[in-house]
């Protein structure tokens, strides 16, 4: 039989994804009887878009440009971040770049999520627009899936991923199912078969009926269910299918949940049907996972642990096998290592692995900045090849890192971070805004922190606090003097939005005021502000700004 794997619009084009290249090549390794492809259209979409813009199909204007300057601008972005050379360009000429860019992306996908949700509920929309979204989906159709399954890591790709379900089962006789990460950190994603999508356009009320889109959901890891699935989906009969959620004569049926206790069965990721020079980004990343779970899993504020069953590791020995493999066959130096946090031990032994064998890359990875994140070892996990470290720090509150139950501490922070600049690794650092409680000076403590430390802080990536079903602080809202918590009426997300009030601190009105007033003092911190959306090109940077120490 034929299996799809789909990655619907939008994502940012810098690297391919990486749960559909595990998946596929579980398959190939597990079933012969299985013939997989994966199609990016998230790529294509940027990429029909960047096209049809070019040749005036379609027009769009950025900052006070009119629609022919706008494409020449657009088209030199492109052709910039995609051959850059860090060695040579001043950083600001980067950064130019890389905000029209954004603007660009800002202002396209907002407009093409409008055109979707309205072609998705049968109003007109420009004959140019329906052709760009059946031009994507013309290679999954000329390939024929028995099984198209569509992966979803962030909400704003459902209404495209509802949209491209339509278009694709119109057109095809295939089943659906949906799957990713995103799934994984719901605490019912069964609703998402169970309920009604309604929503106003112009003034009129639509709604939307999923299960006649969707076949079946499989939320978290996919490997045993996807395989599972394939192979009884002629025989109709899913009621053996682990960790599948589907429909028996109009109920819904939830399976039993089964994983796979050693990653080592799993082998590495299989990027073949990934058009790799086409992202944009001067070299080839490659995303990959050394453990799955987070092992700290503690934070209150938190769910993406729930993404995975539990916590589990791929023993050091594979992943440089899995390393040295995807570095021969795709011919890169350049890795990012999306475990949810590497632990300092964890990362000791993999370092020390990494300079045994004499790899030669370049990679980024997540890791909590701890004493245990010593000179030594900071010095250590340099020479195995890290250029590129992403902290949690969040706030520069004490009282607030306790009550979020980091398990960090200012002082540790402060010189983890100057270590590691230290050493010629390059900081992106996360911060939260508006955690429940937070006082206005406590806001501000925040903001002297990042003063305070900006030679070792390369890159921010900060937000506002929300708050997310299934954490701990939605579970035992009393703990952090939450009250009225309230769900907003939205129809295209996958998580239920939470509104909330607070007995303590700032409400979400005066956080947000202080956050936009202060926004300007933010981009002051790192080397570029468009490092903390783009990190794959913060790895290039720091790859090739840094030579070993």
């Amino acid at each position: 039989m034929k299996y799809a794997t789909v990655t619907p619009p939008y994502i940012r084009p810098i690297s391919p994804p990486l749960g559909p290249a595990i998946l596929s090549a579980y398959l190939k390794k597990n079933s012969s009887l299985i013939q997989v492809r994966n199609f990016d259209l998230n790529l294509a979409y940027y990429s029909t878009a960047l096209k049809a813009i070019q040749e005036g199909v379609v027009g769009i204007k950025l900052y006070n440009w009119d629609e022919g300057t706008t494409a020449i601008r657009v088209k030199q972005a492109v052709e910039f971040l995609k051959s850059w050379d860090p060695t040579g360009t001043d950083l600001k000429l980067y950064h130019y770049w890389a905000t029209v860019f954004q603007s660009f992306e800002n202002i396209f996908n907002a407009f093409m999520a409008e055109m979707a949700r309205r072609c998705l509920f049968g109003l007109t929309i420009p004959d140019k627009i329906m052709a760009l979204f059946e031009e994507i989906i013309r290679p999954v159709l000329e390939f024929e899936p028995d099984l198209t399954g569509i992966s979803i890591l962030f909400d704003h790709q459902m209404v495209f991923a509802v949209l491209l379900a339509k278009l694709i089962r119109e057109r095809c006789m295939t089943k659906i199912v949906l799957g990713g990460a995103k799934f994984g950190v719901m605490v019912h994603p069964e609703r998402v078969l169970l309920e009604r999508w309604d929503c106003s356009i112009d003034q009129k009320r639509f709604s939307l009926e999923p299960a006649q889109l969707f076949d079946f959901l499989i939320p978290g890891e996919g490997e045993i269910a996807l395989r599972s699935l394939c192979e009884k989906i002629e025989l109709n009969d899913f009621s053996t299918v682990p960790n599948l959620i589907w429909q028996k004569k109009g109920e819904i049926q939830i399976n039993p949940v089964e994983m796979i206790s050693d990653l080592n069965e799993i082998p590495a990721p299989d990027f073949d049907d990934f058009d790799l020079p086409n992202y944009i980004n001067p070299v080839v990343v490659l995303p990959f996972l050394t453990s799955r779970g987070c092992p700290w899993a503690r934070c209150s504020f938190c769910t993406h642990h729930h993404t995975y069953i539990k916590f589990r590791t791929l023993e050091i020995d594979e992943c440089v096998r899995h390393i040295r493999a995807l570095k021969k066959r795709y011919q890169t130096d350049y890795f990012y290592f999306y475990d949810e946090m590497i632990p300092a031990n964890r990362f000791r032994e993999l370092a020390g692995k990494l300079i045994d064998e004499d790899l030669g890359i370049y990679y980024g990875a997540y890791a909590k900045p701890v004493s245990k994140f010593d000179n030594q070892l900071l010095q250590q996990i340099h020479k195995s090849g890290c250029r590129v470290l992403l902290w949690g720090v969040e706030s520069a509150s004490q009282r607030l890192l306790d009550l979020m139950r980091k398990g960090t501490n200012i002082h540790d922070m402060e010189k983890v971070l100057a270590e590691s600049g230290s050493v010629g690794i390059m900081n992106l650092v996360f911060i939260m805004f508006g955690f429940p409680t937070e006082t206005k000076e406590e806001f501000f403590l925040t903001f002297d922190f990042l003063d305070r430390n900006r030679s070792s802080i390369h890159a921010l990536s900060k937000g506002k606090f929300m708050l997310t079903e299934g954490s701990l602080i939605h579970r035992e809202p009393d703990t952090f003097s939450i009250t009225g918590i309230r769900e907003k009426q939205y129809w295209n997300t996958l998580d239920k939005v939470l509104e909330y009030e607070v007995s303590k601190g700032l409400d979400h009105h005066q956080v947000a005021k202080l956050y936009k007033e202060n926004l300007k003092r933010l981009h002051k911190t790192g080397l570029s502000s468009r490092f903390g959306s783009y990190r794959e090109h913060l790895l290039v940077y720091a790859a090739r700004q840094i030579s070993d120490l």
